[in-house]
């Protein structure tokens, strides 16, 4: 059946499509949409009185102090002159399990925030912490012998990286052999070049 654009009627239906559609879109009685509310005069008394603008226009200056010194106080947090670059000190290492592996170097193995890398498909990974606090490391020079569960030397991993002063390194060491079990270091220097 063609569509001829009159009211037809379905067999399914008695309603014509005009009688759905005034269903859809009800016109108020008397045929004409409502008016919006009228906008008060321009002339009229303001919304906002001189004591309330004087207010917000005062709290707004406060917010604004606030943010000033709270960028302020985060600024000269930041200005601080910090040991090592993280503000520590001799002792402050030593107390967290630090060793002064050479003369103002520390050392120590993987703890706390320091996360280890995962390795898959066999063998192990360690990390070892170095801290240049005192002096610049130089040419850092790392070897650790790779011992399996029976405490056996399975063979040896050599490290050999520069670092400079207050810098904090991690030296990354890895065995691909699937019986290894942990890492013995067996020596450990730091040469700063002297000129």
């Amino acid at each position: 059946m063609a569509r001829t654009g009159k009211s037809e009627r379905t067999g399914a239906s008695p309603k014509t499509v005009e009688d759905l559609i005034v269903e859809m879109e009800p016109v108020p009685p008397g045929g004409r949409p409502p008016k919006p509310p009228a906008l008060p005069p321009a002339s009229g008394p303001s919304r906002f009185p001189p004591l309330q603008r004087l207010l917000a226009l005062g709290l707004v200056l406060v917010g604004f102090g606030a943010g000033w010194m709270a960028a302020g106080v985060r600024a000269s947090l930041a200005e601080k002159p910090a040991a090592g670059g993280r503000g520590e000190s001799r002792q402050d290492l030593l107390a967290d399990g630090w060793v002064e592996s050479d003369q103002g170097v520390f050392t120590r193995r993987c703890q706390g925030i320091c996360r280890k890398p995962r390795l898959y498909g066999g063998g192990i990974i360690d990390v070892m912490e170095v801290a240049c606090l005192e002096r610049p490391c130089g040419q850092i020079q790392a070897k650790f012998d790779v011992v399996d569960g029976m405490g056996q030397v399975l063979g040896e991993v050599a490290i050999d990286r520069p670092g400079r002063q207050g810098e904090r390194l991690q030296l990354l060491i890895e065995s691909d052999k699937p019986q290894a079990r942990s890492f013995v270091l067996q020596s450990f220097a730091a040469r700063a070049r002297v000129e």
